[in-house]
């Protein structure tokens, strides 16, 4: 398959960008990307899309979400407005996730992966919390991501806010789903460690993530300096 007639941005150094440019892919891989005439004449037995002088571009990856978010879009807020971090966090966030079920977190994942499709992202890193659903919860958004044929990485939020029971489900979570990870070999679905952040995180607690992650190769998501609290933290 030829994709031509678009302007490619390559990301290579040398030959950054073509005005009127093309890709050949075959099997699944880019073999080469040149002008569209060259590339045209040199395989003019494959199918061909014209691109009508639109963008062709290396697929974005969003290395920070969080897909239940998708029901915060509209979300009435009643009360004062939040003046800082920690109050939007509470007010908005925390509320969110506490009612998620195993349903919402499909429909979230679907709508997000969607959405990420239709405007160039190809890989999404994600950073799921949702205290009353979590076991199970990374593998619905694996097969969310599955079905729409998106590369993600995935990790659970722990966090010591809901009590030491769901911080050592978090832990579970994780880990159980990073090995599952490492019996897949398409190179679509990883798992990381997902940590909220130092001050919703007691030492011990962290202690015990390390513990946890020993002998395990993956790294850990974890949200740093996002408000002048967790900065002074």
């Amino acid at each position: 398959m030829i994709i031509g007639n678009g302007r490619v941005i390559t990301h290579d150094f040398d030959n950054p960008y073509l005005e009127d440019g093309a890709v050949y892919i075959s099997k699944g891989k880019i073999i080469e990307v040149g002008e569209t005439k060259s590339l045209l004449q040199k395989y003019p037995d494959v199918e061909y899309i014209d691109a009508e002088e639109k963008l062709i571009m290396p697929g974005i990856i969003n290395t920070h979400h969080h897909i239940y978010s998708a029901f915060a879009r509209g979300m009435a807020s009643t009360g004062a407005s939040p003046q800082n971090f920690q109050e939007i966090l509470e007010t908005l966030w925390w509320k969110v996730d506490k009612k998620l079920n195993h349903e919402d977190i499909e429909y979230s994942a679907l709508t997000t992966y969607i959405d990420s499709v239709k405007n160039g992202v190809t890989t999404l890193f994600d950073h799921h919390a949702g205290p009353t659903s979590i076991k199970g919860s990374l593998n619905i958004i694996a097969k969310a991501a599955k079905k729409l044929g998106i590369r993600t990485c995935l990790c659970y939020e722990v966090s010591d806010r809901d009590g030491l029971d769901k911080m050592q489900e978090g832990i579970e979570e994780n880990i159980n789903f990073i090995k599952k990870c490492e019996e897949d070999n398409t190179n679509m679905i990883k798992g990381m460690f997902g940590l909220h952040a130092s001050f919703t995180l007691s030492d011990e607690s962290l202690k015990k993530c390390q513990e946890a992650m020993k002998g395990i190769d993956a790294g850990y998501h974890v949200h740093v300096a996002e408000g002048i609290g967790d900065l002074h933290d």
